[in-house]
């Protein structure tokens, strides 16, 4: 956890915690592998496919700044280039349950180079939502004609209630985004190699599951019956 957390270097951690690099090394790794392990019972879709909620999640895209992957001809490899951060970086596509307090997609990662409507339609969670009769809202970067049956992003036609569902919607998403970013590890520019970043990255999410089961619940988007 201190790891996740604070992300310190070798030389931090052996004076904080007095163990040789090599060995914390390890052990680090291990813990990080086995907590990314539990994703399959914390992190899925719900058996009850939301039962009559059409609109089932909220969905977004998160990105984390990395170190500059190295490319075959070129200094940079632009594929990678994040928008957010002006750097290298990948992007995770999370799918959070609007009625519960449940993380019930994720998706990565990718290079952040690649748009979030693009991961949605080409990697798998449109496919699924259309499968399974659902939609999810998310916010303007997901807007396209070709799948308005299947997001529903925020629109000059709503009405102020839908309006401010959406948004209400939107901002509970940002708060589990505000969790994970919590962890300096995926909040600072994360110095190991992508496959160590996925292993964080999901441990992180992981956690942040059990954390909004337990003391950090998110709140409900209905909660303000009075849309008017």
């Amino acid at each position: 956890m201190h790891f996740l957390k604070c992300y310190p270097t070798e030389r931090q951690r052996e004076a904080t915690f007095q163990y040789c690099p090599s060995w914390s090394r390890r052990k680090i790794w291990f813990w990080i592998n086995r907590i990314a392990a539990l994703q399959s019972e914390k992190i899925f879709w719900p058996k009850d496919n939301f039962g009559n909620d059409i609109w089932a999640i909220t969905v977004d895209g998160v990105h984390c700044w990395i170190q500059e992957p190295t490319h075959q001809e070129f200094s940079k490899d632009t594929s990678y280039f994040s928008h957010k951060y002006n750097h290298a970086g990948l992007c995770y596509e999370l799918g959070i349950s609007k009625g519960s307090n449940r993380l019930v997609w994720m998706n990565g990662p990718f290079p952040a180079g690649k748009s979030d409507l693009k991961i949605f339609q080409e990697d798998g969670l449109k496919a699924m939502l259309i499968a399974k009769k659902k939609m999810c809202i998310a916010d303007g970067g997901y807007a396209g004609s070709d799948h308005i049956h299947h997001c529903s992003t925020p629109n000059i036609h709503d009405s102020r209630p839908v309006r401010r569902f959406k948004a209400r919607a939107l901002k509970r998403h940002e708060k589990f985004n505000g969790l994970i970013k919590n962890f300096h590890s995926v909040d600072c520019r994360f110095r190991h190699s992508i496959g160590k970043f996925k292993s964080v990255f999901e441990a992180i999410c992981v956690i942040c599951q059990y954390q909004i089961e337990t003391d950090k619940p998110l709140y409900h988007v209905l909660v303000e019956a009075n849309f008017q």
